[in-house]
């Protein structure tokens, strides 16, 4: 599979994460239609409807853009209420053959693409590391804070058996958005997101609502005249995306 993520300027990886989020559990939670929001992006809202999360960015002391995966993983809650999502930094798989970012796809600085072997999103639990737990986010009813930190770094080793395995399916649902660099684990603020609401819509879907990744598709969007614009840094403004599938 190949994601591609479109900006209207030059891409600025340095002052600009950029955050493709994924739900590949094939189940919408109740009272929503299946897509990662990026106002569910945080630890109030328990990163509703997130599998996982790609970030693209360029960290202190890096000499260019790397691809970093986050998995969701769901655990027990103490209060008997529904399993709490904690973040999981993937170690090792960053500009792999099984994950490979091209940071100037289209040759202009407006594009980049992630190419992605889609079995990284099944049995990679073993070999994860937990990031420390999130500090808490803005109010929900605020702008809210980000996914957590890109950086494998900042993450503990963990046992084997540390992490259940994802839950996986044929279908899958996915978000583009940007956001402000941040602490680990948690981000800045979210700088533009799709839809007509911007950093809090929860009613946009790509004209592909789900992929059905056993079958083959290109499904690109853009951007409709009328969703709130990023102002600065110009390189956060959306453009568009594309999910490319080979079964």
């Amino acid at each position: 599979m190949q994601i591609k993520f479109n900006t209207t300027q030059q891409m600025d990886f340095t002052n600009v994460w950029y955050v493709i989020a994924l739900n590949t559990s094939g189940v919408a939670a109740s009272g929503t239609n299946g897509e990662p929001y990026a106002f569910y992006g945080n630890q109030n809202q328990n990163w509703t409807n997130y599998s996982f999360e790609i970030i693209v960015a360029q960290e202190p002391g890096e000499t260019g853009p790397t691809a970093h995966l986050i998995q969701f993983v769901p655990t027990q809650n103490p209060g008997g209420g529904p399993p709490i999502k904690s973040p999981v930094v993937i170690n090792g798989l960053s500009n792999s053959a099984q994950f490979n970012l091209n940071p100037n796809c289209n040759g202009s600085g407006t594009q980049f693409c992630i190419t992605i072997d889609r079995h990284i999103f099944s049995g990679i639990a073993p070999t994860a590391s937990p990031s420390p737990s999130p500090s808490a986010s803005a109010s929900p009813s605020a702008s809210p804070s980000a996914s957590p930190s890109a950086s494998p770094s900042a993450s503990p080793t963990a046992s084997p058996t540390a992490s259940p395995p994802p839950a996986i399916s044929g279908i899958w649902y996915v978000n583009w958005f940007t956001v402000t660099p941040g602490n680990p684990p948690s981000g800045g603020q979210v700088i533009n997101a799709p839809g007509i609401g911007g950093p809090n819509d929860q009613q946009w879907l790509p004209p592909n609502t789900n992929y059905d990744t056993s079958t083959g598709f290109d499904f690109p969007w853009t951007a409709v005249a009328g969703w709130p614009q990023a102002q600065t840094p110009p390189g956060a403004q959306i453009a568009g995306g594309e999910v490319i599938n080979t079964p």
